[in-house]
């Protein structure tokens, strides 16, 4: 007979593999379509592996489909205990590959869940929030197992929508950027045009500007285009009245660098 307390910790438990296995099918479709489509996508593990692109590709549809497949089994409840056991089996297995790709200091980044090419100029590697993500895939598969070994009607407790909240808020945080950026054009999301000029002007293309056209005065005017910011800086010098340095800086999608073009302009 399990107390009223347990139940409650059943709920939630169930509650939180749900959430999981549902992201565990989502990486698994990812990963499917990616091979179907031959999209060429951003692994660390694969670089840390040493695999070929062709056996990458393999690999990674095989994965793919089991992921979608103990994902909907957790998701469905057609069977709580093995779907348990094999969730935080795949999530341990995650760890240790993220794990082994970030000691070796590849880069390329988890390439978890990811529809469109990677940008040429990614640098991102492994980062301890992937690992963390497999951490709690392997958790909640654990305790789905026992869960479903001391109560398999815990889904028809309250708590039940609560641990499906609290983990899809945990998963959130650990798979958004940080900071947050925008999906299309890796726009940084709080204060964008701020955080892009401390970008800009830690690049190695404004400095040499400024040695050669500075000194510069303060940033007269900013504009957006689309996936791109644009900065007009005054030459202060006295032979430089009238005229401005203009930086162009192209954000990428998440996990690319920005490309910043500069040029000199008459002030209207």
């Amino acid at each position: 007979m399990i107390g009223p307390g347990a139940g409650l910790l059943t709920a939630g438990a169930a509650g939180c593999a749900e959430s999981c296995g549902a992201l565990l099918a989502l990486a698994g479709a990812s990963k499917l379509y990616r091979g179907v489509r031959g999209v060429a996508g951003s692994s660390g593990i694969r670089r840390a592996l040493r695999m070929t692109r062709r056996r990458w590709r393999r690999a990674e549809m095989a994965a793919g489909g089991l992921e979608c497949a103990v994902g909907l089994v957790v998701c469905a409840r057609l069977a709580p205990l093995p779907g348990g056991v094999a969730m935080a089996a795949l999530g341990a297995g995650f760890c240790a590959l993220l794990g082994y790709a970030r000691v070796k200091r590849v880069p390329g980044g988890c390439g978890c869940i990811q529809w469109r090419s990677a940008p040429a100029t990614s640098a991102a590697a492994v980062s301890s929030r992937e690992i963390a993500r497999g951490a709690v895939l392997s958790v909640a598969g654990a305790a789905e197992a026992v869960a479903a070994a001391g109560q398999p009607s815990a889904v028809d407790r309250g708590w039940f929508g609560a641990g499906v909240l609290a983990a899809a808020a945990v998963l959130a945080l650990l798979s958004v950027s940080w900071p947050p950026r925008t999906p299309v054009c890796g726009r940084p999301v709080w204060l964008p045009a701020r955080a892009t000029l401390r970008t800009l002007t830690g690049h190695a293309v404004f400095a040499a500007m400024a040695e050669s056209a500075g000194p510069f005065g303060p940033v007269a005017r900013h504009s957006r285009d689309g996936c791109a910011d644009e900065f007009w800086f005054p030459v202060a010098a006295e032979d430089g009245e009238g005229r401005a340095v203009v930086f162009e800086v192209q954000h990428q999608r998440p996990g690319g660098n920005p490309a910043v073009r500069a040029s000199r302009r008459e002030i209207g």
